[in-house]
């Protein structure tokens, strides 16, 4: 079967189909170096590849960085798509997959593919992977596609070819966006930053963490800063219940700096007529871009669930 990946740094996205329906899965990158233990009637995910014990584990401060752009090309890659498949629903089978790859490194600064990244992706991702005590999928084929453009596909083809969409697409690690005309007939500009993403706020929500003694995963902290405005969960996960609007304080920092650098960069691309947004970050920014680019409400969309909407590009791309 073809399954539709795209292997964020924060999260493993995937759908796929079957008779007639279209599925959707979410796993979230959450893995340390060694195995961990079972209890009870729990299951451990312990895997081995390159060399290297990984374990899923959504708790640990000690939990592998992500937010960095050798990710793509890692066992940990290989490791965290196989562990977003075999905690899909699917029984591991023979499965063709579809993966992404952020347009700095699908395209150079000429606008030319980069077969060697690409090769390298593919490599990666049919590396040998082991799960203790389990079967694992058998990758037979890899196809990759850019990441950002597949993302607008859906309202790229309700446009005329003299309209041209501004597609944002912000991720864990990355900010990609391309300039596409309308019917993708064809594409002006692409750019691709692989240093600016929600990571910037999570960053600043570990540290302020840190100064109230507290450690933990960086899964935890992207949920405290979903929840960020629910009292309840905050108190709950916060050590010190004195320290959470200091926490707070942090995340509205974060996001008021990943906003800023975000629009510098949108202010680059000239000429667009509408503008949609998406990736897991899009709840983060949409509204200060928005306000900014400060087009008519109908020419401005944000993906119904901004952080599949990569997926069902791809799937629409087929």
């Amino acid at each position: 079967m073809r399954i539709f990946i795209d292997d964020g740094s924060t999260n493993i996205k995937v759908l796929w189909e079957h008779q007639g329906r279209t599925h959707t899965h979410v796993s979230p990158n959450s893995f340390r170096r060694e195995w961990c233990a079972t209890l009870g009637t729990g299951k451990a995910f312990n895997y081995i590849a390159g060399g290297e014990r990984y374990s899923f584990d959504r708790i640990s401060p000690d939990t592998l960085p992500t937010n960095h752009i050798e990710w793509q090309y890692s066992p940990l890659n290989a490791v965290a798509v196989h562990h977003a498949l075999l905690t899909s629903g699917l029984m591991p089978q023979e499965a063709e997959i579809v993966v992404t790859l952020p347009l700095s490194e699908f395209y150079d600064e000429y606008a030319q593919v980069r077969t060697e990244n690409i090769d390298r992706k593919k490599k990666s991702l049919r590396q040998a992977v082991e799960l203790d005590k389990g079967k694992v999928f058998t990758i037979s084929r890899v196809i990759v596609r850019p990441e950002s453009i597949p993302a607008g596909i859906g309202l790229c083809d309700k446009l005329l070819p003299t309209h041209s969409v501004l597609i944002i697409d912000l991720g864990g690690t990355t900010l990609d966006i391309a300039m596409v005309a309308g019917q993708m007939s064809s594409i002006s500009r692409i750019q691709g930053y692989p240093d600016l993403g929600i990571s910037l706020v999570t960053d600043a929500v570990g540290q302020a963490l840190r100064r109230t003694h507290m450690e933990t995963s960086r899964y935890n902290m992207d949920q405290l800063i979903i929840n960020r405005h629910d009292d309840v969960f905050m108190k709950n996960n916060i050590n010190d219940p004195g320290a959470v609007e200091e926490v707070r304080q942090a995340i509205r920092q974060g996001i008021e700096r990943l906003c800023d650098r975000g629009i510098e960069i949108i202010d680059r691309f000239k000429g667009y007529t509408h503008v949609t947004v998406a990736g897991g970050g899009a709840f983060l920014v949409a509204d200060a871009i928005r306000d900014h680019v400060n087009l008519r409400n109908d020419r401005f969309y944000v993906a119904d669930d901004p952080q599949l909407a990569l997926v069902h590009g791809l799937l629409a791309l087929g």
